[in-house]
């Protein structure tokens, strides 16, 4: 029979690694993370951050798109960023509107791909101040608990007779950790063990729950109030698990089992995972003394660590986390070369990173006497610890501080106390994922489906057309085939701020056949809430006295950036209706033209045609058998002495896109807006040597009715456009011209340059003349993390 075990325990044994290997193919997990260049601002002022992307702890290759969005506390979506990862990161910068509400908000930071796990989206909190518009008021709050208190045996289940370390967990209505004392009674109300002084409300005690019996907490709080809670009831069989993490190099497990159905319980199989690879693997015997276990985690990456314990059916049986602790803070690398904390004086300070390949950095120089954050979120808490969590760790940059033996025990109670659960062992065992709704996206892109003219079925010989223009001057031609079930994609365009697509479907086979054309709707486009995991609550009453005299500082310099002036009388014309259409629709290479018209949409044009033959002299437009020809009058016959075979020789530009004559016939008048036509020198500057005409669309308008022949059109959002953090240089400035300066952050630099292992950054202080803290978070190319931070 022992035999037999063995064999089950190394078939479960092989079944497992299978089992994570599989998962971690099927279910790559993204992780993310945004720094910003501090975490409370005032309304009118500019967040600006830069986003890591990881995969298996490195830069990931997956993904190459990140967003980054500011919510409210009732999960609205303020503001939205939508980023180019390059090598996994990308930065950018968020201006906060001057009537942005007083309160709490939440920075989101991922990919799409990670919206599937939406229980691991990282959530910052920042604080926005405005005394102007003052905080929300709250209605009022439905009748629920003050608190919640968890009682959380270790490995999982309290087993009648064992000795078990209980943790517990404590949080208040508003997500802070709860202050309390505590007993433990049994059902004569005997104390039969203490909860003692929790840890941000966490703690740990033991006791050996009796068969049959149950067991209550008596809960104070400092308010006086008393309750009592029920402990979670003992299984009669089963395991407990005790492990052992205070050691820096391992981890020690011990297994006890119960009397009752022992030989269920006699060959175990313990698991270690990290990053969903097997990194331990071991049997025990109870019968035969093997008890117990000890992992190395001298080679190990830093983060958490899943024990799992398994019967020989490979039915769970208890499951701990444990953290890594192989990380460096690195603080130390951090040396002021020249520091001055007087007004406005130069600062220089030297980053030493040898010891990091390919470092990408950002840093961040703010000034020390700000409002302090308690809850801070650094790149080490945030990739090596939440990422890995369900829920809210409290002030997780507290663990990172330093290695101190005590700080680490604190540590411990966070991983016995917070979900894990990326997936359910029992689950992966037998091939149980849940289904996926987002794809990687490995670029911006463009799909739909084409459908035949009964605006049903999928046409399979299909094709699109598409023209792209954007804000940032990006013009892109493009087709697309259509697969069997009538579906394009159109990928690899890359463009920024906002972009008008021009598209059309054409039957392949029967080109004049009317089809149907259905365009995806794009995520960045759509998004307007999001569901939070964090607690945030709005935050009432006065910020305290520094962010005060801020807000103050700010109001008098806003109102003194101008100068009054004496009475001055501006005398001008009113700007015509095409004026005012120019201004709106062309851009600089077409602002200049012989012509502007404007369309008088009363008057019933059949075509483009008649409009441009009652409008524009000189213009001669015929219907020839090979289609319409289109010339000025100055240059007819010149196609006689040369290879010209088009039929006109005009060129005509949509929307500033130089596009065919036969996608102008098409055109609707009602859908025009702006015309403008170049004969002389404007059109050479165009590179039409024989006149241009520029036909512009109404924006906003959806087009035409797809039974119609021709091109439709919609408006799409691009890569969000990039600003540049503006450095003061108080060498440059004369004094006159000097404004009051209260900055905040004193120096914001996303890209960190190294040579040789090392960068320097210069600034200079605002008026304060306070002392200031440098902020430096990075990842290499091996996905070491530098998180260093220094104040002068």
């Amino acid at each position: 029979m022992p035999g037999l075990f063995a064999n089950a325990q190394q078939e479960l044994a092989e079944k497992m690694v299978a089992a994570l290997d599989s998962f971690s193919y099927l279910r790559p997990q993204e992780k993310a993370y945004i720094q910003t260049d501090r975490e409370s601002y005032m309304a009118g002022e500019t967040i600006w951050f830069k986003a890591y992307a990881l995969l298996n702890g490195k830069s990931t290759i997956l993904s190459k798109i990140i967003y980054a969005d500011l919510v409210d506390e009732s999960g609205r979506v303020i503001e939205k960023n939508m980023l180019e990862l390059k090598e996994g990161t990308g930065d950018g910068s968020i201006s906060l509107k001057k009537e942005l509400r007083d309160g709490n908000y939440v920075l989101r930071c991922y990919t799409l791909w990670m919206l599937n796990f939406p229980d691991f989206i990282p959530e910052k909190k920042i604080r926005i101040w405005n005394t102007v518009t003052g905080p929300k008021k709250n209605a009022s709050p439905a009748a629920i608990p003050s608190y919640q208190l968890q009682f959380l045996p270790e490995g999982g289940n309290l087993v009648a007779g064992l000795s078990s370390h209980v943790a517990f967990k404590g949080i208040a209505l508003n997500g802070s950790p709860l202050d309390f004392t505590g007993e433990i009674l049994d059902e004569q109300n005997n104390q039969v063990g203490s909860l003692g002084k929790p840890h941000y409300g966490m703690g740990n005690f033991t006791f050996t729950p009796a068969p049959g019996k149950k067991y209550r907490a008596a809960i104070m709080l400092p308010s006086g109030v008393k309750n009592l809670l029920d402990l979670p009831v003992s299984l009669p069989e089963g395991i407990v698990l005790t492990v052992d993490n205070s050691n820096p190099v391992k981890t020690f497990i011990k297994v006890e089992r119960s009397e009752k159905n022992k030989e269920a319980y006699n060959e175990l199989l313990i698991v270690a995972q990290k990053d969903y690879r097997v990194v331990y693997m071991g049997k025990l015997n109870i019968d035969e003394g093997l008890d117990a276990a000890a992992i190395s985690k001298k080679n190990l990456p830093p983060g958490i660590m899943v024990i799992t314990v398994l019967d020989k059916n490979g039915r769970p049986l208890a499951e701990r986390l444990v953290f890594v602790a192989n990380h460096q803070t690195g603080n130390q690398l951090l040396e002021g070369k020249l520091v001055d904390i007087g007004k406005r004086k130069k600062n220089s300070i030297q980053l030493d990173a040898a010891g990091y390949n390919g470092l990408q950095a950002a840093v961040s120089v703010i000034r020390a006497d700000q409002e302090e954050i308690v809850d801070r979120k650094g790149i080490l808490s945030s990739l090596l610890l939440s990422s890995d969590l369900r829920g809210e760790v409290f002030d997780p940059g507290y663990y990172f501080r330093d290695k101190d033996p005590a700080r680490l025990q604190e540590l411990d109670l966070v991983m016995r106390t917070q979900g894990w659960r990326r997936y359910r062992t029992e689950d992966i065992l037998a091939n149980r994922f849940d289904p996926l709704h987002y794809p990687f996206e490995t670029s911006l892109h463009i799909s739909g489906k084409v459908l035949n003219s009964n605006g049903k079925t999928p046409l399979q010989s299909g094709k699109i057309d598409l023209i792209l223009k954007g804000e940032d001057s990006t013009h892109i031609m493009s087709e697309a085939r259509t697969d069997p079930q009538g579906r394009f994609v159109v990928d690899k365009i890359g463009f920024k701020k906002l972009a008008t697509v021009y598209y059309q479907g054409t039957n392949i086979n029967r080109s004049e056949a009317i089809v149907s054309v259905s365009i995806d709707s794009a995520y960045f486009d759509t998004l307007q809430r999001a569901g939070l995991m964090t607690v945030v609550q709005p935050k009432a009453g006065m910020p305290d006295p520094f962010i005060q005299q801020q807000l103050e500082k700010k109001n008098r310099a806003d109102s003194g950036k101008g100068k009054l002036l004496s009475e001055v009388v501006v005398r001008g014309r009113k700007q015509s209706e095409a004026d005012s259409l120019n201004t709106v629709y062309a851009t600089d290479i077409f602002f200049n033209s012989d012509q502007t018209l404007v369309l008088n949409h009363n008057f019933n044009y059949n075509d483009i045609w008649q409009y441009l033959r009652m409008t524009v002299p000189g213009i001669a437009i015929n219907q020839t058998d090979t289609g319409m020809q289109v010339n000025f009058s100055r240059y007819e016959g010149l196609d006689l002495f040369s290879e010209n075979t088009t039929n006109s020789s005009v060129q005509f530009f949509l929307n500033e896109v130089a596009v065919n004559i036969s996608i102008i016939d098409l055109l609707d008048p009602s859908d025009v807006a702006l015309v403008k036509i170049f004969k002389g020198a404007t059109g050479i500057a165009l590179g039409a040597d024989r006149g241009a005409i520029a036909i512009y669309t109404q924006k906003g308008k959806t087009g035409r009715d797809w039974r119609q022949k021709g091109f439709d059109f919609f408006r799409r959002a691009g890569y969000t456009d990039n600003r540049e953090f503006y450095q003061v240089d108080y060498s440059k400035i004369k004094p006159e011209t000097e404004l009051p300066d209260i900055r905040k952050t004193l120096y914001w630099n996303p890209s960190l340059q190294w040579v040789n292992g090392k960068a320097s950054i210069e600034f200079y202080n605002d008026d304060g003349g306070a002392h200031y803290k440098v902020i430096v978070e990075g990842i290499d190319k091996d996905g070491k993390l530098l998180q260093a931070e220094k104040t002068w």
